[in-house]
């Protein structure tokens, strides 16, 4: 049955502007990544400015967009970009979890993250003990769980000129295009990635911080690779869980779930999450806040 079988006709107008309202955003969006990457016909961009000019996002010919801060061009280009890639995946029924998605969506996806990661991380670290320290030291190490393409594995290594990562996932193709990330970034003698499924991971040597991403690790997954990445951790160490965001209104905690279900991951609230870092034998567990756009992270130490 159609949409419009399922309501009365009274309810298609309303319908028609909630869809006229979701066209214009998707399109800003489009507009958003083509003025920031700068590289578009010159009359196709010149109506993407003025429609982000509409908006209020005005620049000098050749300047940055108000708001961009330190983010390069390419970075926002990857952040609009990435949701428009998938929800298209999604509506075409072309491929629905993680591993069926393009190169294009995790290229775009893997960048955007990267960006954000960092700042994140800095932020966080006044509120994780000595970690800031034990990252600024020789012999630190990363873990990075569903690498993905590596740009965050790269980002933290080129942030922290110590660290050692090493990033695992379980697609061949993330995994190619990884090596490809982190040839081509300056720190490939300190990033490392490897084909290993999180709930058959086992390590000897000890990670001073670890990074897991619930919306991208099946439930099974999760749960049994939480514990082994636990007892991966140095003493001391710090597990950072990163989950949806939910408690807010009703279409913002929708499209929460409606985003870790197309990631084939665990959908996870600030309580579950906490939950799970407690019952793993972490300490000082809390879910610390996030800028808008970013997920939620949930954050807890192993004892000493």
């Amino acid at each position: 049955m159609t949409i419009a079988g399922q309501y009365p006709a009274i309810a298609q107008p309303d319908l028609q502007v909630t869809i006229q309202a979701w066209d214009q955003a998707a399109w800003s969006l489009a507009a958003l990544a083509l003025a920031a990457r700068g590289d578009g016909p010159p009359e196709l961009t010149a109506a993407a400015a003025d429609l982000l000019a509409g908006a209020g996002l005005t620049a000098a010919p050749g300047g940055p967009l108000p708001g961009l801060g330190t983010a390069a061009g390419g970075q926002v280009a990857s952040q609009a970009a990435a949701a428009l890639h998938q929800a298209c995946a999604l509506a075409s029924g072309r491929g629905y979890e993680w591993a069926a998605q393009s190169d294009e969506v995790r290229l775009a996806r893997g960048h955007a993250s990267a960006q954000a990661a960092v700042p994140v991380a800095r932020f966080m670290l006044p509120m994780m003990g000595d970690l800031a320290g034990r990252l600024a030291a020789p012999g630190a190490r990363m873990l990075d769980v569903g690498t993905g393409v590596g740009a965050a594995a790269v980002a933290f290594a080129q942030a922290f000129p110590q660290l050692q990562v090493l990033g695992i996932d379980i697609l061949d193709r993330a995994l190619d295009l990884a090596r490809q990330t982190i040839a081509a970034s300056g720190v490939g003698a300190r990033v490392t990635v490897r084909r290993q499924d999180v709930s058959d991971f086992t390590d000897d040597t000890g990670f001073d911080v670890a990074w897991l991403p619930a919306p991208f690790i099946p439930q099974p997954a999760l749960s049994d690779g939480l514990l082994r990445v636990v007892a991966a951790l140095r003493p001391g160490g710090w597990l950072i869980l990163g989950h949806g965001k939910f408690g807010g209104t009703p279409i913002e905690d929708a499209l929460s779930r409606l985003k870790t279900v197309s990631y084939g991951g665990t959908p996870l609230d600030e309580a579950a999450a906490c939950h799970l870092l407690q019952e793993a034998g972490l300490t000082s567990v809390r879910t610390v806040p996030t800028p808008t756009g970013v997920p939620a992270v949930t954050i807890g130490q192993n004892p000493a």
